[in-house]
């Protein structure tokens, strides 16, 4: 560029002079000098865009073959079986998703926590210790206060060897809060509207919570146990009937009441759902600030198979 620049204003400068000076006084060697800045001229412009080509095509060529590598190395991760040794009896299909890029890419995306805002940090942790969580670390998210809580073993250290679950508390500090003397703010109650958009709840397993009744063969099941009585059986296991979700829940209440003096807030007492062929026993509840929790607890499968879809049930095949 710079020896454009250069070819340009000397030959501004011929042709000013040419301009200026009458045709017939114009020297040969003035058109000379013309013609020879003319074809430096050409010649220089040629080799800028040529120059100016090969850069292009260089850096094409070099994001090309990054993308290469880089979809290599996702198709080839610890997350996709390569040893010899592991079975390849999967179908066609599935074979294809798992060797396409897409899923290379999100093969290893996992659930990490859930997050919810609340007025009273230490309270919310209270709450969530009834159902077994504890603090994995305390942390400053901007001008809050936040926590995360894990279910678990807290003196387990290796947290990340399989799916955790975790709630991430953040404490809206009182001057956002801005709440008149006298009140306390709540969390919507999305029991009561139904229209909005977005994160609703979110949902606790509690099925190994509850015991459930076994026949260990024999067709009687073991009936009339208190819900704190269980028996053992032969073969070790345990048994234990007539206690289900409701019975679960009532007893965390009293746990509730006996450790912090508060009493559980349901905003939906159990109820069964049949999803697919299995049954479930359902129940939401209030965190500390009103956030929906669900309760599911696993009821059992039905032996009949069950279509997946959105018809309605035509009143046909139902099994009690």
């Amino acid at each position: 560029w710079n020896i454009v620049q250069y070819v340009l204003h000397q030959q501004h400068a011929v042709l000013q002079r040419s301009l200026l000076t009458p045709p017939n006084t114009i020297s040969t060697k003035e058109l000379m000098m013309m013609k020879s800045y003319l074809s430096i001229f050409l010649l220089a412009a040629v080799l800028v865009a040529a120059v100016s080509a090969f850069q292009s095509s260089s850096l094409l060529s070099h994001h090309s073959s990054k993308t290469q590598r880089r979809l290599h190395q996702l198709h080839s991760s610890p997350t996709q079986p390569t040893s010899t040794n592991t079975p390849t009896t999967s179908s066609s299909s599935s074979s294809s998703l798992n060797s396409s890029p897409a899923a290379a890419i999100s093969t290893a995306i996992q659930s990490h926590h859930v997050a919810v805002k609340t007025r009273n940090i230490e309270l919310a942790i209270k709450f969530y210790s009834l159902l077994g969580f504890h603090v994995e670390t305390k942390f400053v998210a901007g001008p809050a206060r936040a926590a995360w809580l894990l279910h678990g073993n807290p003196d387990d250290d290796d947290n990340h060897s399989s799916v955790k679950s975790r709630i991430e508390l953040i404490e809206v500090p009182s001057y956002m809060l801005n709440e008149p003397e006298g009140t306390i703010k709540r969390a919507l109650d999305l029991t009561k509207r139904e229209e909005l958009l977005g994160l609703n709840h979110f949902c606790l397993d509690v099925t190994n919570c509850i015991p459930k009744p076994t026949n260990n063969g024999d067709e009687s099941l073991i009936s009339n146990i208190d819900a704190e009585t269980t028996t053992t059986s032969e073969d070790g296991s345990s048994s234990c009937s007539l206690y289900n979700l409701q019975e679960w829940m009532d007893d965390l209440n009293k746990l509730s009441i006996s450790t912090f003096g508060k009493s559980m807030r349901v905003a939906l007492q159990p109820t069964k759902r049949i999803i697919g062929r299995d049954v479930y026993e359902m129940a939401f509840i209030y965190d500390a600030d009103g956030t929906l929790v669900e309760l599911l607890n696993w009821s059992g499968r039905l032996e009949q198979e069950v279509g997946s879809g959105w018809e309605p049930w035509n009143g046909e095949g139902f099994v009690l």
